[in-house]
């Protein structure tokens, strides 16, 4: 598949709080992952503002999501960093995307927690 089919399937399957605050940069597909790629976008608020600054991007954090088709999904999420030129402070914004504690997206964390409880397994997709 190409990478704009792979772009559209990608923004079809991501949840709306992902998709409201990230961009989709791209998708790579492999024989058993997929990974989509997604940049914090820029805020009304914080790119009309003369006193903020961008400052670039974190480090990426990899959160597996539900699996399609049999094959893993990473989202390499990038948030951004800012400065704050009044209050001299450097910050990012903060998303509720992983379960507390593991690497899990909340939908998916729920979703084995469920099927298979407080219990650690060797869990498929993991």
């Amino acid at each position: 598949m190409s990478n704009q089919g792979l772009l559209a399937l990608a923004q079809l399957i991501l949840p709306s709080e992902i998709l409201s605050n990230f961009e989709v940069k791209r998708v790579e597909e492999e024989s058993s992952l997929i990974r989509i790629y997604l940049d914090e976008l820029v805020k009304p608020e914080y790119g009309e503002n003369p006193d903020m600054e961008s400052k670039g991007f974190s480090d990426a954090v990899t959160i597996r999501d539900f699996p399609i088709r049999n094959k893993g999904v990473d989202l390499v999420v990038r948030r951004r960093k800012w400065y704050d030129k009044v209050n001299k402070r450097y910050f990012s914004e903060t998303y509720d995307l992983k379960a507390e504690g593991t690497r899990y997206s909340k939908e998916f964390a729920a979703f084995l927690k469920g099927l298979y409880g407080d219990d650690s397994y060797d869990l498929p997709f993991a």
